[in-house]
């Protein structure tokens, strides 16, 4: 993803996913360590934790298709579903474009332990929208 990085605002290792853990094995599949904090209080991942990686995973599918024709992806809908229990060890994510519109892209994630069943299903919508120039972000500019 290294010919990405020219577009990112936050560099990856300050981004959401490198605090959350999440690995990215491609643009479209990656893995997850699980730790005490994807728990929730009954023991088993937290239903915000696949939500996150689901999301993560189809804005960067969709990212390697769009940035280097001048387009952004933007997190539109999620429909995350727990269907199963994790408490420890790894969860491995893969993300498959189902419909590619004009201005949205459909994606279904499944997230679940290596080679078993998955835990949490996801439907993702991501927006596709012409690129605006870069803006600087956390910066407190009273200069005007």
């Amino acid at each position: 993803m290294s010919d990405l990085t020219s577009h990112f605002v936050v560099a990856p290792d300050a981004a959401f996913d490198a605090h959350l853990g999440h690995e990215f094995l491609t643009p479209t599949t990656s893995r997850l360590t699980l730790r005490a904090a994807h728990l929730g209080s009954d023991g088993t991942v937290r239903s915000g934790v696949y939500a996150a990686v689901a999301e993560s995973l189809a804005s960067t599918g969709t990212a390697v298709e769009v940035l280097p024709q001048g387009f952004f992806p933007s997190g539109l809908s999620n429909a995350t579903h727990v269907v199963g229990d994790a408490r420890e060890g790894v969860l491995e994510a893969v993300a498959r474009c189902r419909a590619r519109g004009e201005l949205e892209w459909l994606w279904d994630v499944e997230i679940g332990p290596p080679g078993g069943a998955p835990t949490a299903i996801a439907a993702v919508a991501i927006a596709v929208r012409p690129m605006r120039a870069k803006k600087k972000v956390f910066e407190d500019d009273r200069s005007g």
